[in-house]
């Protein structure tokens, strides 16, 4: 029986910039965003003055004049994450790696050999940085759902631990941006309803819910708002198949973004099929949008 959260969700910290400075040493402490025309990634110093994903370059260096425009390096951002997924699977084989920067561990098998969960988040942190010499933040949770909300309130390189007396408490206060699946669309939905936090999601009416967002959708918002989340961390079998995604955060409207993005998903999948030699069959593209609505085609 588990005695406690056993739910880590393991986040590299600003992953792609935190690369590109970990390879060029003169970059550390330094506004860095990865990207040419527009925003891919930002350091934590060019979040500082609100540079951020999706954003066009020049609004970038308006904001912050001394921000360095660095190329990616996507080949190098796979080895690394694949050397902290790998790092994790010494605690624990039940790891699901949802990003190429993040990924859920159940430790509940774990716990009586390297001590409770928190314990085992400051070790998996503590090891990143001094192995791989990258930040990780680290939520530790009951729940799937309410670790990557405690991971994301804890950045930049942060441990937070949300035991179940207080989950509620922790969720509640909350604005309903927070929620992983509230996107800026939902947002604004849940505000134009008088909705501003999670407690006010609890306390909604599930029917009035579903009657703005959908029978699903409205029943799972009302669910996570409760913490009501019973997925399990689900080992990741590697199928005969090769994939990658990524997220526009703002930026999913500029058409220059959306090819950039394309490009580097394209080549990481290529990258992989190389590793592997194999040759592909079918190349399909799934796009989710804001409202979590989703489409794929294939050919």
């Amino acid at each position: 029986m588990r005695d406690g959260p056993t739910i880590l969700h393991v986040d590299l910290d600003s992953f792609y910039a935190s690369v590109e400075q970990l390879r060029n040493p003169r970059l550390r402490g330094r506004p860095v965003a990865v990207g040419k025309g527009v925003v891919l990634a930002a350091s934590y110093e060019a979040k500082a003055f609100g540079v951020g994903s999706g954003m066009p370059g020049r609004r970038a260096r308006q904001l912050c004049p001394g921000l360095v425009f660095v190329d990616g390096h996507f080949d190098e951002y796979l080895e690394l994450s694949e050397r902290v997924f790998a790092l994790c699977h010494h605690f624990t084989p039940l790891v699901e790696q949802i990003s190429i920067d993040e990924a859920f561990l159940d430790v509940s098998g774990s716990v009586h050999i390297f001590g409770a969960a928190p314990e085992i988040a400051g070790i998996i942190k503590k090891r990143v940085r001094d192995e791989i010499g990258l930040v990780v933040s680290v939520g530790v949770a009951r729940t799937k759902f309410l670790a990557k909300i405690a991971s994301a309130t804890s950045k930049p390189d942060g441990l937070l631990h949300v035991p179940p007396e207080t989950e509620l408490d922790f969720l509640h206060a909350l604005p309903v941006r927070a929620m992983w699946g509230v996107g800026p669309a939902t947002e604004r939905a849940l505000l134009a309803m008088g909705i501003e936090t999670v407690r006010d999601i609890a306390t909604t009416e599930r029917r009035v819910l579903q009657r703005h967002f959908g029978p699903a959708a409205g029943a799972h918002l009302h669910a996570l708002a409760w913490n009501r989340d019973p997925r399990a961390v689900q080992t990741v079998h590697r199928a005969r198949s090769v994939s990658s995604q990524s997220a526009f955060g703002r930026g999913g409207r500029n058409p220059e973004l959306r090819r950039t993005v394309l490009l580097e998903l394209a080549d990481r999948v290529s990258s992989r099929l190389r590793k592997k030699d194999w040759a592909a069959r079918t190349v399909g593209v799934r796009v989710r949008f804001d409202d979590m609505q989703a489409i794929t085609r294939r050919t």
